[in-house]
């Protein structure tokens, strides 16, 4: 019988895989653990609010506790800036994360755990112009530096790997999950998704969308078959960056100049992509799909298609859904294309949109 802790439970993927996990007749106990208050009514499920982040203290002692008897970690707890919560540290300069996962280690080595898997994003390839298509997971990782979201992600592997090497006993494997969609927790999606922003060249860069359930099921397999090493996980190898832009309602089908883009997207950026990190455009403008075969062949079968992950995520903005006064930035925003194209009038658009979104008294 297995005993799992899983951090990150409170979130919309932690409850899938708990109540994957809970529906185990192998699988005695679940200690879900998350920095706010979640519910349960399983009787196997042990609820635990904990920081992760806190400093070393009384909390250290309530952790080992957490790991007492566990056989397994699946540490999916990862503290995410959004409009809402613009910073995730404490002052001190350390990533609240890293000192979490770390707690985590420390925790599940002394508790003499036999597995652990860490979610860390494909987003540790970086996005470059350069990048292969699709990415196999003996590629190295380049994030790009100016996202500290895919930097934090990277040092968080290299963390692991270093534990790994240490504890050669225990199965330890590292997850790369593409965007995932059709949930309600989508900081990535919204960030990245691409769907809402004119694009630039010909709209043929791939990208990909991962359902959350398949991710899910992605985390059980490698728990239940106690794989080690990187596993990319995507349903394939993407879609054109048009069909993606088609599925989600053709918000941004006009392309632009290759040399406006930057201007246009920086503007497009703050219209549609309020609380989102200027630092992930470079995520929305050069390929880093991942090849899912070394999963797949693990015995990973996924149920949604990028296609249909896509059409099946909600709340999505659709051309004719937005505003008059939404519609008519998006508007200005292809005059200034135009008139730059033509080498004239730039400054007359700029200061059009800037009166647009001066708001009246």
């Amino acid at each position: 019988m297995s005993t799992v802790v899983v951090t990150g439970m409170a979130g919309s993927l932690g409850t899938r895989v708990a109540a994957r996990l809970l529906a185990r007749p192998d699988v005695e106990r679940v200690v879900g653990v998350d920095l706010v208050p979640f519910g349960g009514g399983d009787p196997k499920l042990d609820a635990r609010v904990i920081d992760l982040a806190a400093r070393p203290g009384p909390g250290d002692r309530e952790l080992e506790a957490v790991m007492e008897g566990a056989t397994s970690v699946i540490h999916m707890a990862w503290r995410v800036p959004d409009a809402r919560n613009p910073a995730v540290g404490d002052g001190s300069g350390a990533d609240p994360n890293l000192r979490a996962l770390r707690r985590v280690l420390d925790a599940a080595a002394r508790a003499g755990v036999g597995s652990v898997i860490h979610l860390s994003s494909a987003t540790v390839y970086g996005a470059w112009p350069d990048n292969k298509i699709p990415l196999t997971e003996d590629e190295r990782i380049r994030p790009n530096p100016e996202f500290p979201f895919a930097v934090s992600k990277a040092e968080a592997e290299r963390a692991v790997a270093e534990w790994a090497d240490r504890h050669p006993s225990v199965a330890v494997a590292v997850l790369r999950p593409a965007v995932s969609v059709g949930s309600g927790d989508k900081p990535l999606y919204e960030a990245l998704g691409i769907t809402r922003s004119p694009r630039s060249g010909d709209g043929g860069r791939p990208v990909q969308y991962l359902h959350v359930d398949d991710l899910a099921s992605a985390v059980l397999l490698v728990w239940e078959r106690r794989l080690s090493g990187v596993f990319n996980v995507a349903p394939d190898a993407g879609i054109s960056e048009d069909q993606a832009r088609a599925l989600a309602g053709g918000v941004a089908r006009i392309a632009v100049p290759e040399r406006l883009a930057p201007v246009v997207s920086s503007l497009a950026w703050r219209l549609w992509r309020k609380g989102v990190p200027l630092e992930a455009r470079a995520y929305a403008a050069h390929p880093w799909v991942v090849a899912p075969d070394r999963l797949k062949a693990a015995g990973w079968q996924p149920g949604y298609s990028s296609e249909e992950a896509l059409v099946a995520t909600d709340e999505r903005l659709h051309w004719d859904d937005l505003p008059p006064g939404r519609r008519q930035n998006y508007n200005l925003l292809i005059a200034l294309a135009v008139l730059a194209a033509g080498g004239t009038g730039i400054g007359v658009a700029v200061e059009a949109w800037r009166r647009r979104r001066r708001p009246t008294v």
